[in-house]
């Protein structure tokens, strides 16, 4: 990481939490960008570099079974493997949060953490602690 300020992309399909989020990191000091689906997601880390994506698992709010945001972590780091991930959900079933947390044949964890939706006040810390990491 450079002496720039972080920068983040939080995807997440509700308006309400692209907001929330993304000024909560921006208060502190962050530089935000905000994706509502995978795609939307794909074409910013295509063009713009981050240091860390903040992504919620559920992706499709219709859908509660997706996992979408947990396939959009796998392609992200295999695409841009420096590029930390932090998974956030208000689904946290231990099976979900297991996967994103196992390790990989590489010794890689597909997230370097995840944060509950109702556990907001803990974001800027996770965040801060991953970007930390190497």
């Amino acid at each position: 990481m450079n002496n720039q300020r972080p920068k983040i992309l939080v995807v997440d399909d509700l308006v309400d939490w692209r907001t929330t989020l993304g000024g909560l990191l921006v208060d502190v000091g962050y530089q935000v960008a905000v994706a509502e689906s995978s795609a939307a997601a794909l074409d910013l880390l295509k063009t713009e570099h981050f240091d860390l994506v903040l992504l919620d698992v559920r992706l499709d709010e219709t859908d509660e079974e997706s996992t979408e945001g947990l396939t959009l972590a796998g392609e992200i780091k295999d695409r841009w493997p420096s590029t930390k991930i932090i998974i956030i959900t208000g689904y946290g079933t231990s099976e979900i949060l297991n996967k994103a947390m196992e390790t990989d044949a590489e010794g890689r964890r597909l997230a370097a953490n995840y944060i509950e939706k109702t556990k907001t006040g803990e974001l800027v810390q996770v965040v801060r602690d991953a970007l930390k990491k190497e």
